[in-house]
């Protein structure tokens, strides 16, 4: 049986409580219950769709767009990111991972 995990998203200044099954990405159940996150090539590449985990584990070793140190310090991408336990992201993080992750330019 699956395990379904409790999830709350601050996104743009409102709060979406969803609930995500372990087998399903966070990005994936909040577009289907209507939650327009940012995502651009849904497969964990990109940074679009990046978030910071503010408690909570997910699981997202397909998510070759964030560095090891940045997942450490809590950031995810939403396309890769499977539920471990209950969640509270904050969304739209894009900006500050890349800046974290490629400097500067």
């Amino acid at each position: 049986m699956t395990t379904t995990y409790t999830v709350k998203i601050h996104h743009q200044g409102e709060d979406y409580i969803i609930e995500v099954p372990e087998d399903q990405t966070v990005l994936a159940v909040a577009q289907e219950a209507g939650v327009e996150l940012p995502s651009s090539c849904l497969a964990g590449v990109c940074t679009t769709c990046a978030a910071l985990i503010k408690s909570g584990t997910v699981e997202q070793s397909e998510g070759m767009g964030i560095s090891p140190e940045l997942q450490s310090q809590g950031y995810a991408l939403l396309c890769v990111a499977h539920p471990t336990s209950d969640l509270v992201i904050e969304s739209e993080k894009e900006e500050i991972v890349y800046s974290k992750q490629f400097g500067k330019s």
